[in-house]
């Protein structure tokens, strides 16, 4: 084999899924185009959309444990009393730029509208989610499930208040009136309920950690769900190709209005780069100079060979390397924080992955016909919010937060496919804001923890634990190192 060739074929095995995903996208619109002159029957369009149902089913089934077992290992990292006040400043700093970026995709969708004026659903009568229930119950119910009473049942069902219609007879002036009251009844309705699970793991996790030697075996099982549903997630992506081809088909196929399809779908491109840039460009830069009070354009210069790094793969965990050399020999941010920081945001830190999320989720439910008012909005924020966190560093992973999105507040996504045929863009521009956002967090935490890491005991306690910087060693985000 030639150099050329070994090149060729080195080129073509590193990009093989984003060229196989490319070549279902075509082959999608290529059939979606060419069958729609044939009008295909109802069981036609169940047989070709089965593929992409399946695909979706499995995404979906990698959810459950997706979210217990990242959440549970992300936060039994955090050790409070070995890490104090970095812990707890580091989760709130990934906390608050995390719905930073939801904030910015509901800013976005209320602007631009992406789809607007399309409904590619295919009942006609569809308002909102399919349940008549007031907006102080709507919130009352989020808050309880909040805290679920049995964790077991929470894999499956949440709270939902329920209104019962009683109807009284009641004689005035001899005629007989009916008088209907409604009462509240608090019931529960089938679906993941998403919030608690997170709440619960988050408990367990903190709880571990405090624990010690005595919670590694817990840790450990945790750790090792994560790294097999991971690797299984790797496995499921390689299926996208076909996937997207039959999802892409039955959508343009169900679609009665091509034309707006796709002029919603640019709308939709559009917002999202508008959002990512202006976080990039404006958000992080501005930040940054409050924060340092220096020079942001030397700080984004530091920041491109991180930003590049992520760019190909894309994955946050594949820059951990560069991160930690950029912040070591440019940003001289104290090694302490960055060998903290940057595994901890790599697994937990998703703002660029939250403003997909939020935006495709409201994106979705209006191409769905969804009626969306204030307090869905806000809902499909928080749980944006809350599911971007325990979306892995893998390809692609995102998709799998936008369904855990919509099933909880009860839309079922049939057009999931379109989002699908840009993913190779919109995957890599938003990894490269979580990117971003790690680098900055690790500064802004040194600065806010200054005075505790110049102490004396955190300095003993550092030099007894100091181990060689992790860009001279293996990656090790999924797996914890045990020597």
């Amino acid at each position: 084999m030639t150099d050329h060739q070994s090149k060729c074929f080195g080129f073509l095995s590193r990009n093989a899924l984003i060229i196989s995903v490319l070549i279902g996208v075509a082959v999608g619109f290529a059939f979606g185009f060419g069958l729609r002159t044939l009008e295909p029957s109802t069981d036609a369009l169940t047989w070709i959309g089965l593929p992409g149902e399946i695909y979706m089913r499995l995404l979906k089934m990698t959810i459950l444990p997706l979210i217990v077992s990242s959440i549970i290992t992300g936060t039994a990292s955090m050790n409070a009393r070995t890490n104090g006040r970095l812990g707890a400043v580091s989760f709130c700093y990934i906390l608050v730029t995390t719905a930073v970026g939801a904030v910015i995709a509901i800013i976005l969708f209320i602007l631009i509208q992406p789809g607007k004026h399309v409904n590619l659903s295919m009942s006609k009568d569809r308002t909102t989610v399919g349940r008549n229930i007031e907006t102080s119950d709507m919130f009352a119910d989020m808050i309880r499930n909040l805290f679920p009473d049995n964790i077991v049942t929470a894999c499956f069902q949440k709270t939902l208040t329920k209104y019962s219609h009683i109807s009284d007879t009641v004689t005035i002036n001899s005629t007989n009136s009916s008088i209907i009251e409604v009462q509240k009844v608090l019931s529960s309705t089938s679906g993941v309920n998403t919030m608690g699970l997170i709440i619960a793991c988050l408990m367990f996790g903190v709880t571990a950690s405090n624990l010690e030697e005595r919670a590694e075996p817990f840790i450990a099982f945790f750790e090792t769900i994560y790294i097999l549903v991971a690797s299984l997630l790797n496995w499921i992506i390689w299926l996208t190709p076909v996937g997207v081809a039959s999802l892409i088909t039955t959508a343009l196929l169900k679609a009665p209005d091509i034309e707006s399809v796709f002029t919603s779908m640019g709308m939709f491109v559009l917002a999202h780069s508008i959002g990512i840039a202006f976080h990039q460009l404006v958000l992080i830069p501005l930040t940054y100079f409050f924060t340092t009070r220096k020079n942001p354009l030397h700080f984004m210069w530091y920041c491109l060979r991180p930003w590049l790094t992520v760019f190909a793969p894309p994955s946050s965990a594949i820059g951990i390397p560069e991160m930690l050399k950029t912040l070591d020999e440019n940003l001289h941010v104290d090694k302490r924080v960055s060998n903290f920081f940057v595994p901890l945001g790599a697994s937990l830190e998703r703002c660029g992955s939250c403003l997909f999320i939020c935006l495709s989720a409201l994106f979705m439910a209006q191409l769905d016909g969804m009626i969306l008012d204030t307090s869905l909005v806000v809902i499909i924020g928080l749980l944006s919010t809350a599911g971007s966190m325990a979306t892995p560093s893998v390809p692609s992973s995102s998709v799998v937060s936008i369904l855990v999105v919509l099933s909880s507040i009860d839309i079922q996504v049939h057009s999931i496919g379109l989002l699908m045929a840009l993913e190779w863009y919109n995957d890599r521009i938003r990894t490269t804001s979580n990117t971003l956002t790690i680098i900055l967090g690790a500064v802004m935490v040194e600065r806010l923890c200054k005075t505790r890491l110049n102490s004396d005991q955190e300095m003993d306690s550092y030099k007894n634990t100091q181990g060689r910087p992790l860009y001279d060693s293996e990656i090790r985000v999924l797996v914890k190192d045990k020597s």
